[in-house]
């Protein structure tokens, strides 16, 4: 196709793009809005891009690049103490996410990941940390903490008192406040706990 070696030139550079992106690009070299589908179409079919969800796209096989088909997102749970470190434990993306994305196991681009929908008011304590080449959203180790509980996911003990020592108590407990009084009780209990293990 007339343009594709420029358009890969370009686009190949960057992590992601939409459907908009590709367009505008072509449409400054001359191509038309059906050349552009097409392109994005015979691409896909070729294996040279993957479609991250509707109208998002990205040349990278990185596993850190599928959440951004789910903005807003951030990793959290055990995907989050795996880019911080936290246990040596291998776990799948678990993307957090306000979006109306069916909440499950899924395959984007080829990886499996774990869509997890969080209330707006629990859409907070990420920060940006460069993984696998690229800087993403990954929850502060508080927010690891609220997370587990929000979701009920169970952990070992070495890996809950790996994780409570990166947490500063104060954040935890105003982050819990944030979040109402169940979870300020049910992180009250699980600070009581470590405490008696030390």
């Amino acid at each position: 196709m007339k343009y594709e070696n420029k358009f890969l030139e370009y686009f190949s550079k960057l992590q992601l793009f939409t459907t908009g992106d590709a367009k505008r690009y072509l449409s400054r070299l001359g191509a038309s809005e059906g050349y552009s589908r097409l392109l994005l179409h015979n691409l896909v079919k070729a294996r040279k891009l993957e479609r991250l969800s509707k109208g998002v796209y990205t040349f990278s096989r990185n596993e850190a690049v599928s959440g951004f088909a789910f903005r807003p997102f951030y990793y959290g749970a055990e995907y989050a103490m795996t880019i911080r470190k936290i246990w040596t434990q291998q776990s799948i993306p678990t993307i957090f996410t306000k979006s109306k994305a069916n909440p499950g196991i899924r395959t984007v681009a080829g990886i499996k990941v774990l869509i997890r929908r969080i209330a707006p008011s629990a859409f907070f304590g990420f920060e940006f940390l460069k993984y696998s080449g690229i800087f993403v959203p990954v929850a502060v180790p508080e927010k690891i903490v609220l997370d587990l509980v929000y979701f009920r996911i169970r952990v070992d003990e070495e890996t809950l008192s790996n994780l409570m020592n990166l947490v500063d108590a104060e954040t935890l407990g105003s982050y819990a406040a944030r979040l109402g009084s169940f979870y300020a009780k049910r992180i009250e209990n699980i600070i009581g706990e470590e405490r008696k293990s030390l």
